[in-house]
């Protein structure tokens, strides 16, 4: 245990089944843990002003890249500052995504009919998960009176993407931790955050839970 979690005492910590979230307010200088070897979608939103939140194509702009690891910063659709990465389990193994956005009823539904896209092509002809991350999400946020079509594209934990710079072909890959290993992150203002257990189609068959800690300094 390093100096800077032995100062941290645990304010909640949640199990995630897959397909299943959890939403919470997260105060400026609290920090989000998630413990997982599987796929978890994470948005989060201007706790005193929740129009604002989470923007995918300004979190690339200001950190300049296209994966995020330890010391990148989280934007906001008004180009401020939302969170800041301090640890990074994953690395240097894998990268989490900031490509896709999440699994949802229809996307499912158009795996079951079509077998695209090509991530969601194993439920071709199978029946239908009746909810995604998506729908998981927008059931978390309810007490904030956010509705699905409010809700971001998310911060994909643990989902490693190839992504070839030639074509721009973007590719999932089955690359995910051989164990939990931990991502921490710390709120650089007071957030609502919400966090999925995704129904992830690249992962091992055998998973654990999605744990979510919140700590304080």
């Amino acid at each position: 245990m390093s100096g800077d979690e032995r100062k941290m005492s645990v304010i909640t910590e949640i199990g995630l089944s897959t397909g299943t979230a959890w939403a919470g307010v997260v105060e400026r200088g609290q920090v989000v843990r998630i413990t997982a070897m599987t796929g978890a979608s994470l948005v989060c939103f201007n706790a005193g002003d929740l129009t604002e939140r989470f923007d995918q194509a300004r979190t690339k702009v200001y950190n300049m890249r296209i994966w995020l690891s330890a010391g990148e910063k989280l934007f906001s659709k008004l180009n401020n500052p939302m969170m800041t990465m301090i640890v990074d389990g994953f690395a240097p193994d894998g990268r989490h995504d900031v490509q896709y956005g999440m699994s949802s009823r229809a996307v499912l539904a158009t795996g079951s009919r079509e077998g695209t896209p090509a991530r969601w092509a194993h439920l071709r002809g199978k029946p239908v998960p009746d909810h995604g991350c998506l729908e998981a999400l927008e059931t978390a946020l309810q007490p904030w009176s956010i509705a699905a079509h409010d809700i971001p594209m998310p911060f994909n934990l643990f989902q490693h993407t190839e992504i070839d710079t030639a074509s721009g072909a973007i590719r999932p890959s089955p690359l995910r931790p051989l164990s939990p290993v931990p991502v921490d992150l710390i709120a650089e203002m007071d957030l609502v955050v919400a966090v999925s257990a995704c129904l992830d189609a690249e992962a091992p068959a055998s998973r654990t839970p999605v744990r979510v800690t919140i700590l304080s300094p």
